[in-house]
């Protein structure tokens, strides 16, 4: 199935269909995990804990189960979970039971909704956040994710945006900025989310499809002090910041996950006020059991004089990558939310994951190399 590309979706329909669904308590699905792993056995105790919590956002997390989480929604949030989350196709008797017939119409014109002989699907995908709704491209798009030539210029949200999210909140929580802006939005998650830090937000991506996205998900959301446009990198940015935030592309094994992050950072003398700082979510590909973001950020520190604090949010492998990682000899990539402050005396500090996630995430490395060495399904 060729998917459609269109971004010129009418925000008017979109915010129409989440209010909708919000009635619905289309929000209660990002609770619960809704991707099958094996391996997920080493967390299936927080997945359960998280039904009666409702703390943690894992929607894009693993279980051994997902079915499972299932029997704790209604059937109208099921149906929804299915069209507008997972782009699975259904037929009008059950699309009208979530939407009405006028938003079914103008939708389809729009192109937010498709119609093949009896069966309706969704082009976008919703994806909810604390009391928020966030568009994003189909589901269906996921499982080319590190092609560039099959994902072109699609505007990617997962896990990480949330993870990253998770940390900025904590590590912002009370305090507040002057002017902020976010380097490659994509869906415009992360500065949306935050925008309640500063009167003035900006947001950035070379990908116009990305920027589109932002502006469309900032009207849905009805945030009012967040400009969205095109720029690569810093080109069309203009003045300095107090904060900067990115979540940089870093899928490049060959150059350790370190493809952006360089050309972002020597910048920053321009960008940057002198008591502002960047927050940057970076993987780091280590290699013979060297770790390439970390030694980077080293040397970058004593150079600069900058202070750079690196948070390890966890460790992993990317499953569907590992004879790229024979080849580059990688063990596994370390992920890592980055403070780096100006000014500063040239100092690195690193600040480990707990000790129950380190033997976690390690146990998750080792016994998927096992299982994918034996062959077994997972």
């Amino acid at each position: 199935m060729k998917l459609k590309k269109n971004s010129k979706y009418n925000y008017k329909i979109i915010l129409e269909i989440t209010r909708i669904l919000k009635k619905k308590k289309y929000l209660d699905i990002q609770y619960f995990p809704s991707n099958f792993s094996l391996l997920s056995v080493v967390k299936e105790h927080e997945n359960i804990i998280n039904i009666f919590k409702k703390k943690k956002h894992l929607i894009f997390y693993f279980s051994l189960f997902p079915w499972f989480y299932r029997l704790f929604l209604n059937e109208e949030q099921k149906k929804s979970l299915d069209f507008f989350y997972y782009n699975r196709s259904i037929k009008y008797e059950n699309l009208i039971e979530i939407i009405p017939k006028n938003i079914i119409i103008a939708s389809i014109k729009n192109n937010i909704i498709s119609k093949k002989n009896s069966y309706y699907s969704s082009n976008i995908s919703l994806v909810p956040y604390k009391k928020l709704i966030f568009l994003r491209d189909s589901f269906k798009i996921y499982q080319d994710r590190f092609d560039p030539m099959k994902s072109g210029d699609f505007v990617w949200m997962g896990g990480d945006s949330v993870m990253f999210l998770r940390f900025l909140e904590n590590y912002l929580k009370k305090k507040s900025f002057k002017r902020i802006i976010e380097i490659g939005s994509g869906s415009g998650i992360v500065i949306i989310s935050l925008s309640n830090k500063s009167k003035n937000c900006e947001a950035i991506d070379y990908n116009r499809r990305a920027v589109d996205y932002t502006s469309l998900n900032t009207k849905i959301n009805a945030i009012k002090n967040l400009k969205s446009y095109y720029s690569n990198i810093f080109n069309k940015v203009r003045g300095k910041f107090d904060l900067i935030i990115a979540n940089p592309w870093f899928v490049d094994i060959k150059k350790g996950g370190l493809e952006e992050a360089p050309y972002i950072i020597k910048k920053l003398d321009k960008h940057l006020e002198k008591k502002g700082f960047l927050l940057m979510l970076l993987n780091s590909y280590v290699k013979k059991n060297k770790d390439t973001a970390y030694l980077y950020l080293k040397k970058l520190a004593f150079k600069n004089n900058f202070d750079i604090s690196i948070f390890v949010n966890g460790y992993s492998i990317e499953r569907d990558r590992l004879e790229e990682y024979k080849k580059y000899n990688v063990n596994y990539y370390v992920s890592y939310s980055v403070v780096i402050k100006k000014d500063g005396l040239g100092i690195l500090t690193k600040y480990e994951a707990t000790m129950f996630r380190k033997f976690r995430d390690f146990l998750f490395i080792k016994t998927y190399k096992i299982l994918n060495f034996y062959k077994f399904w997972i």
